[in-house]
């Protein structure tokens, strides 16, 4: 092994190690999509400093404090109602995705 790739293997285990910490403080690390429940309309958003929170129309300001759980890779439960919930496809991940 290198010295750069060496290098390279400290760094990414340091961005991870952060990761971890910045998710367990309620940050939102940008490694998914956000969520909205098609069933009772709990919505997923991040405020101007990094938190996530959620929210139910037209409360946008008020955090409900209720947090979806990941169940797997791309499907994650409401806290809210129960139902199951898929990740939205990233738009930035789609080659040749046109916006809508």
């Amino acid at each position: 092994m290198s010295p750069l790739d060496a290098k390279l293997r400290r760094l990414a285990a340091e961005l991870a190690a952060i990761q971890k910490r910045a998710k367990a403080l309620g940050i939102f690390t940008n490694k998914r999509e956000l969520l909205h429940c098609p069933g009772c309309g709990l919505k997923e958003d991040v405020t101007a400093n990094g938190m996530l929170i959620t929210y139910h129309e037209p409360d946008l300001s008020h955090d409900t404090g209720l947090r979806f759980k990941q169940l797997n890779k791309h499907t994650f439960r409401c806290p809210a109602c129960g139902q199951n919930v898929k990740e939205p496809i990233s738009e930035q991940g789609c080659e040749g995705a046109s916006p809508a």
